[in-house]
Order: structure tokens, then sequence, then C-alpha cells
């Protein structure tokens, strides 16, 4: 079955991909998949991931884990700044 999410469709494979990877990513980050107040963020990262072609679940947790330390990181700074 194909679900349509956005303008991409993606097969239940696709979803059990981008499942094991956001769960690899998070244990990565030390968060829990679920519950983190940026879990919905590091989900939309690894959608855009795999949109762009990563289709093993560990390079798609291991990028996406990357990519949200980065925006984790320069966030964590504009609120530093702002309480200044």
């Amino acid at each position: 079955m194909l679900h349509l999410t956005g303008r991409y469709f993606y097969s239940n494979n696709d979803w059990e991909i981008m499942q094991r990877a956001h769960a690899k990513a998070s244990e990565l980050l030390g968060r829990c998949p679920h519950t983190h107040e940026h879990a919905n963020r590091l989900a939309r990262i690894v959608m855009k991931l795999f949109d762009r072609g990563l289709r093993d679940a560990e390079v798609l947790a291991w990028v996406a884990a990357n990519q949200e330390t980065v925006i984790s990181n320069i966030a964590s700074e504009r609120e530093g700044r702002t309480a200044l």
C-alpha cells in the first residue's frame, strides 16, 4: 500500500526504513523518539533526506542525527544571545 504525504508516495517499506532511521538517530542523540520536544523535527529531517535519495537506514540515521545536532546548536546559540 502507498501513502501520500505532501507530494510524495511512500510504500510500507519506505515507512519502515524511515522509522528505523528515526529511532536510530534518536538513539544516537540520546533522545526518546516519541516524547522528545524535537522528535517531529528529526522525523522531518529523516523524510527530507529519504526524499533526496538516502535509503540505507543506518546512513540516514547518522546524517539526520548530525543535521539535528547542527540545528540544535544554532538554536541554543540564538537563545543564549537573546537572553543576554
